[in-house]
């Protein structure tokens, strides 16, 4: 890439935030608002019956949403500015590699593998301690004003908690030998995951919660009802952390069934066409 190989300065440094923070916005807003314009507005009736929450949130809300996302990406971008800049300085190792060949295919499977489970790993006690009483009204209460929250709500973080929503990577990148490609790789499926939690929307069988399998991964309702309860329901991607710790709440199965089972209902009775914003 021509940005990794320029001289340090202030034009390398400049082109690579501008980089970063393109990248961050042509990435986020297109997807989130394709899945906010599909479920939420367009074919919002023909999806009712996977819908979690019933209501839906007044349209101030989801506006908030959107603003606040953008405070997030320019977090995300800053964060990426002063780590290229350390490393380009020497004051951080970088692991980061271009050629896959250089520890073929394997070592590239191994290392998602690895940086999803310290991603998790992260998220799940950095977000635990986003929810201390002396931490929370600082850090975390943006993100818990979509207590319905919309695919926008993905990113509605406070500057604070965009830091340490970012800042796992840098550890990882400096001390963990991964491909470029694999790591945005890597960013890309946190994104589109982060955006199917907040999608608002249950797709997963009954029963997925409490099987002895598939309850090791989280479902939307997991997240969904942590926005509605606050207090438990912290892990990401799997219910791992959660289930060992004893942080999920203890209607978590029972409701996700209950979620997963409307579809069930919907198939008895005719449904209607349009669900509007709350006013």
């Amino acid at each position: 890439m021509a940005i990794n190989a320029c001289d340090f300065g202030w034009e390398c440094v400049r082109n690579f935030g501008l980089f970063q923070l393109s990248m961050n916005f042509i990435r986020y807003y297109p997807l989130a608002g394709l899945a906010f314009f599909i479920f939420w507005v367009w074919k919002k009736g023909y999806f009712e019956k996977y819908r979690i929450q019933k209501n839906f949130p007044k349209w101030e809300k989801v506006v908030f949403e959107i603003k606040q996302s953008a405070v997030t990406m320019v977090m995300f971008s800053l964060v990426a500015v002063v780590s290229f800049s350390l490393q380009k300085l020497g004051y951080l190792p970088r692991a980061l590699y271009f050629d896959i060949s250089e520890r073929g295919w394997a070592y590239a499977i191994l290392s998602y593998i690895l940086i999803t489970v310290w991603h998790e790993t992260w998220f799940y006690w950095a977000h635990r301690l986003m929810h201390h009483k002396k931490v929370y009204t600082f850090v975390h209460a943006i993100h818990h004003k979509s207590v319905n929250p919309s695919p926008l709500a993905a990113y509605n973080f406070h500057w604070a908690e965009a830091f340490l929503e970012a800042i796992y990577i840098v550890p990882f990148i400096s001390l963990v030998p991964i491909h470029f490609g694999v790591f945005i790789f890597h960013t890309f499926y946190a994104m589109i995951m982060n955006i199917w939690w907040h999608l608002g929307y249950e797709f997963l069988p009954k029963g997925w919660a409490s099987h002895p399998i598939t309850k090791w991964i989280n479902t939307s309702t997991h997240h969904n009802l942590h926005h509605q309860k606050f207090h438990g329901n912290y892990s990401l991607y799997f219910n791992f952390w959660d289930r060992i710790m004893g942080t999920n709440f203890p209607n978590y199965e029972t409701y996700f069934d209950e979620v997963a089972g409307k579809k069930e209902d919907y198939e008895k009775t005719p449904v209607g066409s349009e669900i509007g914003f709350a006013k």
